[in-house]
């Protein structure tokens, strides 16, 4: 621990780029959240009220976060080295010895574990958290009567629900069965239902049973059980919703082309992050003990604001034309991280 931890001059500096990155966090991230709120408020309703609204941009915020956290970094080495800098406190650290590579690996210590969480969280809180919110919010907005619906195709006829709050779960059910004429002859619908195993449990279902010769007659069950269905929901989700582990099992499982492209995308996306967020820590520190040496803090941020806004911009049109296009997406992941890393290190070899 010790060892890893360093002496007391890479303590300071492994604790002034964490401490950076927490307040760079906390800023970024409340200005996000008021313009999140700001943007949902168009959509506030009787079912849909300021608690759903606030509740809903709380449970956002964790994937938003995770999505920047390459960007916090990179704008916290910023910040950190240079209050460093300006206190003179780097320019006592090499005095007493430490070269720009110990300063370097001080700095990526407190980053490798924001990475760590941010992987943990990936994988373990932020999918069903972020799938939660995002269903959540159709529900209350839409209501039962939606129009917008998930569909597919059972054993005994044709799904449909409003949202997928759950992997296992879904809303505002309805089952239409058919007969060998493929015509309805009978509708299930439901509030809730789970799904377990292969079959999906209904709570409190009605059953509508069509007779061409008296019209309707309606009956009520309780736990009705309709087989046919896959072992969950999650294939119909948006593949920012799962984790790496879903991603990567639906990767080959999935028939669509496109489909694929986009689950591919996210899976090289979510792992390669942690090597996204290091080449722009090292682009930081060639730019802080290069070009940016002599200029002050708030020059550095804007700067650093600029990097951040341009590699998310090449990054997003890089994985959109992967999509559409025969170009894997690890190498669309892959470009910006080497272009970085090789602009990093001509930096820091003009370096003395």
């Amino acid at each position: 621990m010790k060892y890893f931890l360093g002496d007391r001059v890479d303590r300071n500096i492994s604790y002034q780029i964490l401490l950076s990155i927490i307040l760079v966090m906390f800023a970024v991230s409340g200005i996000d959240f008021l313009f999140l709120v700001l943007n949902e408020l168009s959509d506030i309703s009787i079912t849909y009220n300021l608690k759903e609204l606030i509740s809903y941009s709380i449970m956002s915020m964790p994937y938003r976060l995770f999505d920047l956290t390459a960007y916090f970094c990179l704008i916290g080495v910023v910040v950190g080295l240079g209050i460093l800098s300006d206190n003179g406190e780097l320019i006592g650290a090499r005095i007493l010895g430490k070269s720009i590579i110990s300063i370097a690996l001080s700095s990526f210590k407190p980053i490798l574990l924001v990475m760590l969480l941010g992987l943990l969280a990936c994988e373990f809180i932020i999918p069903n958290l972020s799938q939660l919110a995002e269903e959540n919010r159709l529900f209350k907005k839409e209501g039962e009567n939606s129009n917008t619906r998930y569909w597919m195709q059972g054993d005994i006829g044709f799904i449909s629900f409003i949202s997928v709050p759950k992997k296992n779960k879904v809303r505002g059910l309805s089952v239409y069965e058919l007969n060998s004429e493929s015509k309805v002859t009978k509708i299930i619908q439901s509030k809730e239902a789970v799904l377990n195993s292969d079959d999906l449990e209904l709570v409190d279902p009605t059953v509508t049973i069509i007779d061409r010769r008296s019209n309707f007659k309606t009956y009520d069950f309780n736990n009705l059980s309709i087989p046919g269905l896959n072992s969950d929901f999650s294939f119909l989700l948006s593949p920012k919703y799962l984790s790496l582990t879903d991603l990567y099992k639906q990767i080959d499982s999935s028939s669509s082309s496109y489909r694929k492209n986009l689950l591919s995308l996210e899976f090289w996306r979510k792992i390669l992050q942690p090597f996204i967020t290091l080449s722009l820590v090292l682009l930081a520190l060639g730019f802080l003990f290069g070009p940016m040496r002599d200029q002050k803090s708030g020059q550095r941020i804007v700067i650093a604001i600029g990097v951040a806004f341009s590699v998310d911009l090449i990054q997003k049109l890089l994985g959109s034309i992967s999509i559409v296009s025969n170009i894997p997406s690890v190498v669309a992941v892959l470009t910006p991280i080497l272009l970085i890393t090789l602009l990093a290190f001509l930096l820091l070899k003009k370096v003395n």
